[in-house]
């Protein structure tokens, strides 16, 4: 009996606890979230990280392409006037179809004279500047027949007083294409291939004073002959640039067809600039023969320094 009382207060015991459990269970609020200011904005919370892809790897490019600098180079819109320093010796010779049994060659005299020229540089593109010049020239002398002399179908006798006087003028138009160029901090050297066709035409005038036995000036017979050709060109020129304010340039062409006529000629000059303006100083060399068919050519070389003021349209 006392058993069964022990085992029935055990039982309703743990009924007790277990319904005070319960209770206590249901009377707990539920957890809410941490209260917000009014007004307040809640603080943004960032997504989920997203893992980032290991960049592909890339191949590797070549460098850009180098495009020549416009500092300095004398490629801008510019007006030359140029003088020239001329020397020289041009000669008056037979041609093919003389038959005359006196001779026909004459040198004229050696001089020292003066060229005016004008040059004009257009920019046709980034790489390419078309060129104009002009310049001529005129030479006046006096020397005696060596010999016998049949000048233009103008018969001259030995010894006669000849007062001679020849006019050049040559015309020049060139395309010049910067072919390539080497670049080191501020300083260029460009290559420049030259595509040109030039023009030279001459004067000649030989007069003959003829004089009596006494000396007295009888007469003067002019002898006249008018000689011009038109030839294509090929030549390179070099441009280096050493800084903002100083450079030089050298250029030469020629073209000759055999046994007929030739054109050759160079240059080479120091630039100095200051704004839009360029002083250059330099020496010039041409050689020319006009075709020998006819009853007379010239040929001859003129060379001597030069001095040249440039004027750029665009300051650069």
């Amino acid at each position: 009996m006392r058993i069964f009382v022990k085992s029935s207060f055990k039982s309703v015991l743990l009924c007790l606890l277990l319904a005070a459990a319960s209770s206590l269970a249901q009377d707990q609020p539920p957890s809410q979230t941490p209260a917000q200011t009014p007004g307040a904005t809640a603080p943004a919370i960032p997504p989920p990280a997203t893992p980032t892809a290991a960049p592909a790897p890339t191949a590797t490019l070549p460098p850009p392409r180098e495009v020549p600098s416009i500092v300095n180079t004398g490629s801008g819109f510019s007006i030359e006037p140029i003088y020239w320093r001329t020397q020289g010796h041009v000669l008056l010779r037979r041609g093919t179809t003389n038959t005359n049994v006196d001779s026909g060659d004459l040198d004229y005299p050696r001089h020292y004279d003066r060229s005016i020229g004008l040059k004009i540089n257009i920019p046709v593109s980034k790489n390419a500047t078309i060129r104009g010049s002009y310049f001529q020239t005129k030479s006046d002398g006096g020397t005696i027949a060596p010999v016998a002399l049949n000048l233009f179908k103008e018969p001259i006798a030995r010894g006669d007083v000849l007062g001679t006087t020849y006019s050049f003028a040559a015309y020049k138009i060139s395309y010049d294409y910067l072919t390539y160029f080497w670049k080191r901090g501020t300083s260029e050297l460009r290559l420049k291939t030259l595509w040109e066709i030039q023009r030279i035409s001459l004067s000649n005038e030989v007069d003959d004073f003829v004089v009596d036995s006494t000396g007295a000036l009888v007469n003067i017979n002019p002898a006249l002959g008018e000689k011009s050709m038109i030839l294509p060109t090929l030549g390179l020129g070099f441009e280096h640039t050493l800084s903002r304010h100083f450079r030089w340039e050298a250029r030469a062409s020629g073209f000759a067809l055999p046994h007929r006529s030739l054109i050759g000629d160079g240059e080479a000059a120091i630039a100095v600039r200051f704004n839009r303006f360029e002083l250059l100083g330099g020496g010039r060399w041409l050689h020319f023969k006009t075709t020998p068919r006819g009853d007379h050519y010239n040929s001859g070389t003129l060379y001597g320094p030069y001095v040249a003021l440039r004027f750029y349209w665009k300051k650069q």
